[in-house]
């Protein structure tokens, strides 16, 4: 298991020229009209997304966790819909208890990466059917309103290459599958270089995410400004 205490951010990461308000105006397309037909004809509660570009400010700017959650998977899919509707079926068949479960995760986001991460992969498997851990983070992420310091970070698999590759991560799956002990190491590592840097997690992540010529790391989908896919 990789010694993170050991590894330092490498100068393309260093985000002094990525200012905190790109962060907030990072934006995808999304097809807005879907996500209001899907999430009204099956009666659930919440809002979706509006305009067919959807900042992360937007995202993390709702106080109930449905308009959350829906803003979420909108941002997280961008224009590719594939499972999504599996995945409002999910929430459909119980929405009392996925309220329940997303309150606590929300909670739990802004103190312990570690447990809120747990309590949505329990023993490894998905606790609502068809959300993937990669979508989980984005939710602990987005959960934190956008605070500066919250804990939460997104970890899918661009940033979690870029980290294995380029940061001396070698014991980090590319490709997903991660424990808690894993995010809340992840966490704790861009929280770390937060500090010594004086920048944001999310400043960070989406260096990572875009990759060392400012786009995204070879292989993974497009991340223009305008239309990246998380």
């Amino acid at each position: 298991m990789t010694d993170l205490t050991t590894l330092t951010l490498p100068a393309w990461v260093d985000p002094a020229q990525v200012r905190a308000h790109a962060v907030e105006h990072h934006s995808v397309e999304i097809k807005a009209e879907w996500w209001r037909e899907a999430v009204s004809s099956r009666r659930l509660p919440g809002t979706p997304p509006a305009g067919e570009l959807l900042t992360r400010a937007e995202v993390w700017a709702p106080a109930d966790v449905f308009t959350l959650l829906w803003r979420t998977l909108a941002w997280g899919s961008g224009r590719y819909l594939r499972l999504n509707s599996r995945r409002l079926d999910s929430v459909a068949a119980d929405v009392p208890g996925c309220e329940r479960l997303l309150t606590r995760a929300a909670e739990l986001s802004r103190r312990d990466p570690a447990a809120a991460f747990a309590l949505l992969r329990p023993g490894g498997q998905t606790a609502i059917r068809s959300f993937g851990p990669s979508f989980f983070t984005k939710f602990l992420y987005f959960a934190g309103g956008g605070a500066p310091e919250h804990p939460c970070a997104i970890l899918d698999r661009v940033v979690a290459s870029a980290l294995h590759d380029q940061c001396g991560w070698t014991s980090l799956n590319r490709y997903g599958g991660w424990p808690p002990e894993t995010y809340e190491r992840y966490c704790a590592l861009l929280g770390r270089w937060a500090r010594e840097h004086r920048c944001t997690r999310g400043q960070l992540e989406l260096t990572l995410f875009r990759g060392e010529r400012g786009h995204v790391v070879a292989g993974s989908p497009t991340a223009s400004v305008s239309s990246s896919t998380r």
